[in-house]
């Protein structure tokens, strides 16, 4: 495998006939690292793909500009079983490629991997590059406007290195769990079952293992919390719904203690789904945003 680069080549294709021969040149790869960008539409209070990043393990990084083109041009790799997908919080992208009419069927959680191998403050993608390769990735352009057009230079740069990191990170991980011994159990965690399978009311149910404890918070977690419980319970009083409904206390603690900073990261939140993700996501980072602003006045 080539070596992790801070800025690898990418090309970005806006183009149906460019798109179609770029597909076609990856069907026969074995693993892609993947990752989308997505935007908020307020007026439908729903979010969109601008963009999908693949990786392939040697070559440049396609980015697929999905404000030109069609999503369907992407299903011989998306909907493909034999082409394992390697994306960070891979739950998210795994949304947002059903939404546009996709049916992802490969995806293996790097996320997921990174709590079977590694014992870290962060998970986070950013985290876990710099663990590993030393990499400081720059967060900030997760929050940019991705609808917007024509994108900036430090956008697309941005966005083809999260799923070139992506592609190493996973390459990495099933190394070092490889020399553990440990590279099965952890792949079969870290796959995520297609939501044709999950739909489906024939297959028994298992029962659901219990949530594993959070640790204690500190004093300023239990701040962090105060904070958010406003925000929900401002929340809950618009929507007329109960505050547990918003977010259990528990997801509030999770919250607290992860701090995360970007939409894919509030994934491997305790209680938070693709559907409260969607709906409150944002207003979560505000919340926790305007948090950090004010402890530093």
């Amino acid at each position: 495998m080539s070596r992790v680069e801070e800025k690898p080549d990418y090309r970005f294709i806006t183009r149906e006939a460019e798109a179609v021969v770029a597909v076609k040149s990856l069907e026969s790869e074995q693993i892609i690292g993947l990752d989308t960008e997505t935007y908020w539409e307020p007026r439908e209070s729903h979010s969109y793909v601008s963009l999908v990043q693949i990786a392939p393990r040697e070559g440049e990084v396609l980015v697929f500009d999905l404000l030109e083109l069609d999503a369907e041009l992407l299903r011989p790799l998306v909907d493909s079983p034999s082409i394992t997908m390697a994306a960070h919080n891979a739950r998210f992208d795994e949304a947002m490629l059903a939404g546009t009419g996709l049916k992802p069927i490969a995806f293996v959680d790097t996320l997921r991997l990174a709590r079977s191998a590694l014992r870290l403050p962060s998970y986070s993608l950013a985290g876990v590059s710099a663990h590993l390769f030393g990499i400081e990735l720059d967060k900030s352009y997760q929050k940019s406007n991705w609808r917007r057009r024509p994108l900036t230079k430090g956008q697309l740069d941005y966005a083809a290195l999260d799923a070139h990191i992506a592609l190493h990170v996973y390459e990495e991980l099933t190394a070092i769990l490889n020399e553990r011994g440990k590279l099965d159990a952890a792949l079969r965690s870290a796959t995520l079952v297609p939501a044709t399978e999950k739909s489906d009311e024939a297959r028994p149910r298992r029962r659901r293992a219990p949530a594993i404890p959070l640790r204690p918070l500190t004093d300023d977690e239990k701040q962090v919390v105060k904070a958010l419980k406003r925000w929900r319970f401002e929340k809950a009083q618009a929507e007329h719904l109960p505050a547990y409904m918003i977010c259990p206390d528990r997801t509030l603690e999770h919250l607290a203690i992860e701090m995360p900073r970007e939409l894919e990261a509030l994934l491997a939140i305790n209680g938070l789904g693709p559907s409260r993700v969607e709906r409150y996501g944002r207003e979560i980072l505000e919340a926790l945003n305007q948090f950090m602003k004010n402890r530093q006045v």
